[in-house]
């Protein structure tokens, strides 16, 4: 699965990379489709084992780690070969208490013909960060026919990871919040958008955001409802 993911968002990259020579949805369709034969899979299974993965967010967590090591090691041997990477986690490093770290489109149009279902961010720890911290995605569902699955990660230096998941209907603003243990240094923090589209469906995810601020909010109430796991 992690192996398919990482295939996943190469493609997207791809398409994100090159929009004149993938700017049809039969094109789009196809690439999407060679890399679902390359695993062997159809797009069936794929909805499935990803609606499976919505209810077992462990066995989540450890794919998409693994998914991130996949990127992360073709990213490292594309510039060892001299090339430049196009596809892999985001590092992210943006000063300020109140800033918008999303550095994908703020609107996305979903139909059956995408490269892929899903939207995600990674960022690693760096100078900016500090314990604490609040983050919170955002978006404004369109049209869409099922309910959207977002999820935040956060794994800090100790082997734990802590995680939030949210998974409701299609109308109205949605909006997940995790907030980083004061007590730890996190690592990194990532997550995801998940839309699966119907047959014939047309919809939109629109101004997507991931906001960090600091002391604000109701912190342990956001907390209360977070999940904490041991990665190793």
């Amino acid at each position: 699965m992690a192996r398919l993911l990482a295939d996943i968002h190469t493609a997207e990259a791809v398409v994100d990379a090159n929009h004149s020579s993938w700017r049809t949805d039969s094109s789009k369709r196809a690439l999407r489709q060679s890399v679902y034969a390359r695993h062997g899979v159809s797009s069936e299974q794929v909805d499935t084992s990803f609606y499976w993965y919505g209810h077992h967010l462990k066995d989540y967590m450890k794919v998409y780690d693994r998914t991130i090591e996949i990127l992360e090691g073709r990213i490292a041997e594309a510039e060892r070969a001299g090339g430049k990477a196009t596809a892999g986690p985001s590092k992210v490093s943006i000063n300020g208490d109140s800033v918008n770290l999303w550095q994908g489109p703020s609107t996305v149009r979903l139909s059956p013909l995408n490269a892929t279902d899903f939207l995600t961010f990674s960022m690693s720890t760096d100078r900016n960060w500090e314990r604490g911290d609040r983050y919170t995605l955002s978006l404004r569902p369109i049209a869409t026919q099922s309910p959207v699955f977002m999820t935040i990660v956060a794994n800090y230096n100790d082997g734990t990871a802590e995680y939030v998941t949210l998974r409701q209907g299609q109308e109205g603003r949605k909006q997940l919040t995790l907030v980083l243990d004061s007590a730890k240094v996190a690592t990194n923090v990532y997550g995801s958008i998940y839309y699966a589209p119907a047959k014939d469906e047309i919809a939109y995810l629109d101004s997507i955001s991931l906001v960090r601020t600091r002391t604000r909010g109701d912190n342990a109430r956001a907390r209360a409802l977070q999940h904490t796991v041991r990665t190793r």
